[in-house]
């Protein structure tokens, strides 16, 4: 498999596993604590990480680190702590069905940021598929009523910042990725933000998220597994080939993986008119994918 192949191979299979950890990740938080899962979650998916990369001898190069350790500084701020921390307290305020289809907001995150970091142009039929989309966040967020602002609605604030904050990563998670590996920035980022976040946590947790045979430690440990080991290092090998904007916008296919498993194992579901929001959202995600592809190939010409 060539290596750009199997980078869009990996930006694929990416959202997969992290919309099924989104909503795993949502029932834990209610079950254990939000911070808390963050916490322990980055700590345990770097151990995993370390360990993996102990058998398969593959080797951490300090050196490389150390010359990287500003982007990877930010990397820990921006995504393994802050942005990891307010995705749990969304997750824990509002559903993990809604939280997936608000996680595809991200492409328009890494558009900006690229546009206000990088100076690259925002044309204006991305600026009406951005409203466009931002409308049908809110109406996937309101269901239609637009009077009250509650527990849930904050809780998709929350995670509406999270993806503000991961998609600045983007572009230090590129630069990780071609100068370290996928897994080498995935288990320092997670294990140290883990680390910052846990003992944060204990002023929030109450003596029952120490009960191991709690079911929430099943669903803790299994969106570990799915987003901080597989997810994450997916993306930063995904990152080393493709495009940053390629990869987010890859993100809307993550309901197509996470909206059944919410229904069938947890039994979420959203009204016709959050339905409604959640389809405009998953379209303009679409869209915006297909217009800088356009993009690239005109440059191409």
């Amino acid at each position: 498999m060539k290596p750009k192949s199997s980078g869009i191979w990996f930006a694929v299979i990416s959202p997969f596993l992290s919309s099924i950890a989104t909503v795993l990740s949502a029932t834990a938080t209610k079950l254990l604590a939000p911070i808390f899962v963050s916490g322990i979650g980055g700590i345990i998916g770097s151990l995993i990480l370390f360990s993996s990369m102990l058998i398969s001898k593959e080797k951490i190069d300090l050196h490389k680190i150390k010359r990287n350790f500003k982007d990877l500084l930010k990397m820990i701020l921006i995504r393994g702590v802050f942005g990891s921390a307010f995705l749990s307290i969304g997750l824990y305020l509002t559903d993990g069905i809604r939280a997936i289809l608000f996680t595809k907001m991200e492409p328009y995150f890494v558009l900006g940021w690229h546009w206000l970091l990088l100076r690259e142009k925002i044309q204006k039929r991305h600026l009406i598929l951005l409203t466009t989309h931002i409308i049908g966040a809110i109406i996937l967020s309101t269901g239609g009523s637009f009077v009250s602002f509650g527990r849930s609605q904050l809780g998709d604030l929350f995670v509406i910042l999270a993806m503000v904050l991961f998609a600045l990563s983007y572009i230090y998670g590129r630069k990780l990725s071609q100068n370290l590996g996928a897994r080498t920035p995935t288990m320092i980022t997670t294990g140290i933000g883990g680390l910052i976040l846990l003992p944060i946590s204990l002023f929030f947790i109450s003596s029952h998220v120490w009960d191991v045979t709690s079911v929430g430690w099943l669903y803790l440990i299994s969106s570990t597994i799915l987003f901080n080991v597989f997810g994450l290092t997916f993306w930063f090998a995904s990152l080393k080939t493709v495009k940053g904007w390629m990869v987010s916008a890859f993100r809307s296919l993550g309901p197509i993986a996470g909206m059944p498993f919410a229904y069938f194992f947890f039994g979420e579901t959203l009204s016709l008119i959050q339905i409604t929001g959640g389809v405009i959202v998953l379209i303009t995600s679409a869209l915006i994918a297909r217009e800088h592809l356009r993009s690239e190939n005109s440059k191409l010409k």
